[in-house]
């Protein structure tokens, strides 16, 4: 009886010890989380988690939970901090971009929209066609497919010919492409690095933050960019029922700042450390180029939230019209309510969707916003029969923000983005007029029947799913 006891006594000391230490390790973590300054929601998710199933939920939060990388924010604040020595001149948009940790404005001498997916590819190939001294490829998607072999084979060629060629994907995004297609370019000397592999060593990275950029930068001069992947469902000509996407060209001194993103995202993949961007005297003419641009990199290696500013003071300022194309919608509370906001304080705001997207979970969550949206007078637009995969933002007629941004929390908190702020008429005006393009194929969006059950369902995979 006495053993009976002596073993209880343990068992009680234990299991107080073990609480105590579990204490302990969880304010550890809030702690962590608070100074993330995460979305309440997300926090909230995680927390539930870990005191619900403690054993998965705590190893699984400090495998993945963590939303910046420490040597990353590092590496770009010394890239991008001492690019201008004063704000006079700068708009109040372009001073908040510097102050979160952008570059600061610059210069494209030429910027032309991709009409389309043939456009698009078109001005891909011409581009590597052109290489003479470098190629750098970052992209998410890699296609398994027949763009995806071109594009490879286009890759050996020109390192064969002497060109430097390296190129970066994304471990999950490009997950299915299959490695014995990239030998070509490796053995006609290109380089090829994966970011954040699936399988990897832990202080390598976290496996749930993704790099969704898409930029092919050639000899430092020219630059390929926007929400296009390199597979045929992004590039090939497009049908009536064919995904839609926005992509573009650029030139000037702010492939730079493209460079700079791409030499420290290779660097951190790859171990190697990284001279850094060529510099290079600009021509006259360059230099006279008519079009401000303004690089607005986001996600992991930023110490701010940038998309989220941005977006919220291009929303907040906005007067007359405001016009959204994505294919995901699940935006933050924030976002939502400068939204509503400028719905009902007169500000026309247009959400162009997909009718259907390439992700059911996205589309049955997107409801419970688009509901309040409508209420407060948002029109609300979706593409019938295509997969819509743009992802633009134009304010007035005086700013419009494109790249490979999604408007969902996993774009705005989590993923490696990369966005381009524009400012000058003539390339607002040419992003409107494609948007407008678009919704003419459009039709009105129509609320579907929903009840508490459907709303219950539609908040956990809100948190679940976008947030983790």
């Amino acid at each position: 009886m006495n053993g009976f006891w002596q073993e209880l006594g343990k068992w009680v000391v234990a299991t107080h010890l073990g609480l105590i230490v579990g204490s302990l390790v969880m304010l550890v973590l809030l702690s962590g989380m608070l100074r993330q300054r995460r979305n309440p929601a997300g926090s909230a998710a995680w927390l539930v988690f870990m005191l619900a199933i403690p054993y998965l939920g705590v190893p699984l939060y400090l495998f993945i939970g963590t939303r910046k990388l420490r040597r990353l924010v590092t590496r770009k604040r010394a890239i991008f901090s001492g690019r201008i020595t004063d704000d006079e001149g700068l708009t109040p948009l372009q001073r908040l971009l510097v102050a979160l940790g952008a570059p600061a404005p610059n210069l494209a001498s030429e910027f032309s929209v991709h009409a389309d997916a043939t456009a698009a590819q078109a001005a891909l190939f011409v581009l590597l066609d052109t290489a003479q001294t470098s190629i750098d490829v970052e992209v998410f998607i890699l296609g398994d497919d027949a763009i995806g072999e071109r594009f490879i084979d286009q890759l050996a060629a020109c390192a064969a010919r002497g060109v430097r060629v390296r190129l970066l994907l994304d471990g999950v995004g490009s997950f299915a492409l299959r490695r014995k297609h990239l030998q070509r370019v490796i053995e006609a000397g290109g380089r090829v690095t994966w970011f954040v592999p699936v399988l990897h060593v832990p202080l390598r990275g976290r496996t749930n933050l993704r790099n969704h950029r898409k930029l092919v930068v050639v000899d430092g001069r020219r630059v390929w960019s926007g929400g296009r992947n390199i597979a045929s469902e992004y590039l090939q000509p497009e049908t009536e029922s064919q995904w839609v996407d926005f992509s573009y060209s650029l030139a000037g001194p702010v492939v730079a700042d493209f460079r700079a993103v791409f030499e420290a995202d290779w660097e951190f993949a790859s171990g190697e450390a990284t001279s850094g961007p060529e510099s290079r005297p600009e021509a006259a003419e360059e230099k006279r180029g008519l079009h401000p641009v303004q690089l607005v990199p986001s996600g992991p290696d930023m110490l701010e939230d940038v998309l989220p500013n941005v977006i919220g003071e291009l929303i907040a300022g906005a007067r007359e019209r405001v016009i959204l194309v994505t294919p995901y919608f699940v935006p933050s509370e924030m976002l939502q309510q400068l939204l509503c906001i400028a719905a009902r304080r007169g500000t026309r705001i247009d959400i162009v969707l997909p009718q259907r997207s390439n992700h059911r979970i996205a589309d049955f969550v997107r409801n419970r916003f688009l509901r309040e949206l409508y209420t407060a007078g948002v029109h609300i637009h979706v593409l019938p029969k295509a997969m819509l995969h743009a992802k633009v933002l134009c304010v007035d007629l005086h700013s419009a923000l494109v790249g490979s941004a999604n408007f969902d929390q996993r774009s705005l908190y989590l993923n490696f983005e990369l966005m381009t702020l524009l400012s000058a008429r003539e390339d607002v005006e040419a992003v409107s007029q494609w948007v407008e393009t678009l919704m003419a194929r459009t039709q009105p969006w129509t609320e579907g029947r929903h009840g508490a059950v459907r709303e219950t369902l539609e908040g956990l995979l809100t948190i679940t799913t976008f947030q983790l």
